[in-house]
């Protein structure tokens, strides 16, 4: 039997916990784009402050969840980065053929629309960006 907690659920638990649901859902990249073998996600984070955030690297395969969601890396943020729609304009480009080699990528940047806690009572967002990169094969 699990047992419940009195203390009330932290935001970024509440976000960690929204993401693990919403990635359970997804279906798989096989599913989604059978034409792919295997897809490459680079992240590389900057908030313009002191603090160097750890770049990520994540690789798909096949029978992987297409998820494409990341959480901000600030723990205090409940914003996360959405790649959804460049991995699908990414991966539907592929799909109808346009692809000049066997590798195809893209790259962009984004910003990150959540609000961190200590800023909430002035509801100012997050200062984190995220440079990214996206390879399929």
């Amino acid at each position: 039997m699990k047992l419940t907690s009195r203390k009330p659920v932290s935001i970024s638990e509440k976000r960690r916990n929204n993401l693990q649901i919403e990635r359970q859902r997804a279906l798989a990249v096989r599913e989604l784009y059978p034409w792919i073998e295997q897809l490459q996600v680079s992240l590389v984070f900057d908030d313009g402050g002191r603090h160097a955030f750890s770049p990520q690297s994540h690789t798909f395969f096949p029978p992987a969840c297409a998820f494409f969601r990341f959480a901000c890396p600030c723990a205090d943020c409940d914003g996360d980065f959405d790649l959804r729609e460049a991995m699908g304009a990414l991966l539907a480009d592929m799909s109808q053929g346009r692809r000049p080699s066997r590798t195809r990528g893209a790259k962009g940047r984004l910003s990150c629309e959540g609000v961190r806690l200590r800023d909430r009572t002035g509801s100012r967002p997050c200062a984190m960006t995220l440079e990214y990169q996206l390879a399929a094969a």
